[in-house]
C-alpha cells in the first residue's frame, strides 16, 4: 500500500471550526479527533451504493470501513473533505483502504455566464482567493471572506465567463474567468475561509489549445487581482496543505 501523504494537517486542529460546520456523523469523540487524517477527493460511485475517492494527492481510497458514517448521501462527482484512519488490509486495485469517519461536502457548483441581465445578482463583493489549484476535474480555490455569524445569512459564490459588452480577453493564450461573491448586504463582522470546487468540463471548448486560466479576483485589501493558472504546472498537483480553520460551511453559500 502507497504511503499516503495527508493533504490536511489533521483533524485536531480542524475541531476549531467544527460548530459551523455541517456533520455526517455525530457519535465520534475526542480520541478520534486525537487519530484522524483529513484529506481531499472526489467521490466516484461504483454502483449501486458501493463508492471510492480519488484523492487529490492522486491514488483512490476504498471506504473499507464507514461505520461512522450515517445518512450521506452519495453523489457521483462530489468533491469532499475526508476523515479518515489507514486499515493495514489492503484492497485490489486501491492504493489505500481506510476507515472513514466523516465525509464533509465541499460546495461543488459548475462555470456560468455572466451577461447584462446577470451581472446584479451575481455581485463582486470582496473575497480572497488565497489558494486556487487544479483537481478532480475542477477549478478548486480556497477562499476568504468576511461574514456575519447569522445563520440566515447566506452568501454566494460564483466562477463565470464573462459574457457582457466590451469585454475583451487579457492574454490570448488563457481563458477568462472571474471569481464572483455576492454577500447580500451580510455584515463584515468575522473573516472566515472555505473551499469551492467548480467543475471544468463545461468549459472544455474554451480551454483546448490554451496554456491556462486566468481569474480575476476582486479582492478583500488590494482591490482587482489576476490569477493565472498554468494547465501544465498545476494538473495532478499534489496539495501538501490547505487552511485548517474552514469557518464558512456549505450551509452559509448559496446554490
Amino acid at each position: 500500500m502507497k504511503k499516503l501523504r495527508f493533504t490536511l494537517i489533521t483533524c485536531l486542529l480542524m475541531a476549531l471550526a467544527m460548530p459551523v460546520i455541517q456533520s455526517c456523523l455525530n457519535d465520534w469523540n475526542d480520541n478520534d479527533y486525537n487519530n484522524t487524517s483529513l484529506t481531499i477527493g472526489t467521490l466516484k460511485i461504483i454502483e449501486g451504493k458501493n463508492y471510492y475517492f480519488n484523492l487529490d494527492e492522486g491514488g483512490k481510497m476504498y471506504p473499507g470501513d464507514t461505520t461512522y458514517v450515517h445518512n450521506y448521501s452519495l453523489v457521483d462527482g462530489q468533491r469532499v473533505f475526508i476523515h479518515f484512519q489507514l486499515l493495514s488490509e489492503s484492497v485490489t486495485g486501491y492504493d489505500y483502504n481506510a476507515q472513514i469517519y466523516r465525509i464533509e461536502n465541499i460546495l461543488t457548483k459548475n462555470i456560468i455566464p455572466l451577461t447584462e441581465a446577470t451581472a446584479d445578482s451575481i455581485g463582486n463583493d470582496p473575497i480572497n482567493a488565497t489558494d486556487i489549484w487544479i483537481a478532480g476535474g475542477c477549478l478548486n480555490i480556497q477562499y476568504q471572506l468576511y461574514y456575519s455569524p447569522n445563520a440566515d445569512k447566506r452568501h454566494m459564490l460564483n466562477l463565470v465567463t464573462n459574457e457582457t459588452s466590451g469585454t475583451s480577453t487579457s492574454d490570448e493564450n488563457y481563458v477568462d474567468l472571474g471569481f464572483r461573491h455576492n454577500a447580500y448586504n451580510d455584515m463584515k463582522q468575522e473573516l472566515g475561509w472555505g473551499v469551492v470546487s467548480f467543475k471544468l468540463d463545461n468549459i472544455a471548448n474554451q480551454t483546448k489549445g490554451k496554456k491556462g486560466l486566468k481569474v480575476h479576483v476582486n479582492t478583500i485589501y488590494d482591490g482587482e487581482r489576476i490569477i493565472t493558472i498554468d494547465f501544465q504546472t498545476t494538473t495532478n498537483q499534489s496539495k501538501n496543505e490547505i487552511k485548517n480553520h474552514l469557518q464558512v460551511s456549505s450551509s452559509q453559500l448559496s446554490f
